[in-house]
């Protein structure tokens, strides 16, 4: 059958009455791929409820939808962690997982309340949650490496104020992704030569600690599509916590980008919405990309990754035949 396969589902799609997306959703389910749940920051409306409904009211939705689909939603994408470099960031950090998770019950209803709390249930139970770093200007000529540690610290207590919650059946893995570096920012986590920063910021942490506390390892989200050289930030980080992959070409190569105009059926502006720095169309489907599936393939298999690999399709190429032919282009690259 092959190794695991999961798809990257945003929220908002698993409502949408689109035919085409609702044939994608289908085509998921028929594969027997799970999902990953992207779960963007709520729109924000004028109206009272615009600013009022809880994050988790979205959440719930999105996943019982999902499994009026039959889609099993076994991680969850969250946006980036703003304040993963301050002294809240453990408690924002742990409340996204847990409204990814756990439902409010009304007190009143609650089994298990005899103080009076508003008691919680899980109505969900990923195994992963992928966090983009915070990011800083420039111009503000951060400590980078210091932010890396007060990082890895947020992600510690992060996990440790979950282990204490009383309504989790367990504990997910709390990763953080590289990305692409975009704007007038500066990044944590870009290149595989960051790696090796974040384990001198865990082990400078650890030798401020009592000898009874110990540092949780910073767990690797891999975006094998965002990454300058997807080989070398494998090699950097060895066998990942979670993948996620998808094709790229750069914006130079415009026979190549016209070969994709073509085959879809695109215009002229339908990629060009697509470009990620350092110039590359991003987020295409694998088998329209640059990079050779099958090396990379090769070395993913070769870090002893055996969890999915999560497939990041842009919005052009989330239908039903684009979907088969990746995961058909995956399998036949030793996937």
């Amino acid at each position: 059958m092959g190794r695991p396969i999961r798809v990257s589902v945003p929220r908002r799609i698993l409502s949408s009455g689109n035919r085409v997306r609702q044939e994608y959703l289908s085509t998921i389910a028929d594969m027997d791929l799970s999902i990953e749940l992207f779960t963007p920051d709520p729109l924000r409306g004028h109206g009272p409820l615009g600013s009022f409904l809880n994050e988790e009211l979205y959440n719930e939705s999105a996943v019982e939808r999902a499994s009026q689909l039959d889609l099993d939603v076994e991680s969850v994408h969250c946006t980036p962690l703003l304040s993963g470099c301050r002294s809240s960031g453990a408690k924002a950090c742990a409340d996204k997982v847990l409204d990814a998770q756990l439902g409010f019950q009304d007190p009143d209803s609650a089994k298990d309340a005899d103080d009076g709390s508003v008691s919680r249930y899980s109505y969900c139970d990923p195994s992963v949650f992928v966090f983009h770093p915070p990011r800083t200007y420039a111009n503000e000529n951060a400590d980078l490496q210091q932010r890396r540690k007060k990082l890895v610290a947020t992600l510690g207590n992060a996990r440790y104020r979950l282990e204490k919650n009383e309504y989790l059946d367990s504990v997910p893995v709390l990763t953080i992704e590289n990305v692409c570096p975009r704007g007038p920012f500066e990044y944590l986590l870009t290149e595989a030569s960051d790696v090796a920063k974040f384990e001198k910021a865990t082990a400078e942490l650890q030798r401020e600690q009592p000898e009874d506390v110990d540092v949780p390892s910073v767990q690797f989200t891999v975006d094998l599509g965002h990454a300058p050289n997807p080989l070398a930030i494998l090699d950097a980080v060895g066998c990942p916590a979670h993948v996620h992959l998808h094709g790229s070409i750069p914006i130079t190569e415009s026979n190549r980008l016209q070969s994709v105009r073509d085959k879809y059926g695109f215009g002229d502006n339908t990629l060009s919405s697509l470009e990620e720095p350092p110039g590359e169309i991003q987020h295409l489907p694998l088998q329209d990309g640059q990079h050779d599936l099958d090396r990379i393939v090769d070395a993913l298999v070769s870090t002893g990754y055996s969890s999915p690999v999560v497939l990041e399709p842009a919005p052009p190429f989330r239908t039903s035949e684009t979907l088969r032919k990746t995961v058909d282009a995956l399998r036949t690259a030793g996937w």
